[in-house]
């Protein structure tokens, strides 16, 4: 299976999140976070994510995404800091696909290293870096 095939985010709206995402964390530094672990996400789970217009706008981007968008974005942020390998990227989609849709754009934006996460997830996924790079550094 080529994982680039099964990819069901376009690759232009990954860099639109990227780009969106390392500009936020250059503007507004984050404290380093145990990421290990992936943490359920449930109704009642507060996400520690500092508040502002950026922020925001790269909520709403990810909100704006259909529910497979979001679920390839997750798994595709957790093949970027290793949590699954290119080789596990359908028990990413299955592990993903458990969250709560309407929380993942919060989960997501607690991530101080989204942008790098993502990045790093495409390079995995074998997507050539000029493909992404471009404008993001």
């Amino acid at each position: 299976m080529n994982v680039q095939d099964e990819l069901q985010i376009p690759l232009e709206k990954v860099c639109d999140l990227i780009i969106a995402s390392l500009a936020l964390n250059a503007s507004n530094p984050f404290e380093e976070v145990d990421l290990d672990n992936i943490p359920p996400i449930d109704e009642d789970m507060e996400f520690n994510v500092l508040e502002n217009e950026e922020l925001e706008e790269l909520k709403t981007k990810i909100d704006e995404l259909n529910e497979e968008e979001k679920i390839n974005l997750v798994a595709l942020v957790w093949v970027g800091r290793g949590s699954f390998s290119a080789d596990e990227w359908e028990d990413a989609l299955e592990e993903a696909r458990d969250l709560n849709p309407a929380r993942i754009a919060s989960y997501l934006v607690s991530i101080n290293q989204l942008g790098d996460y993502l990045e790093e997830g495409l390079a995995e996924l074998g997507f050539p870096s000029e493909e992404f790079e471009t404008g993001v550094r």
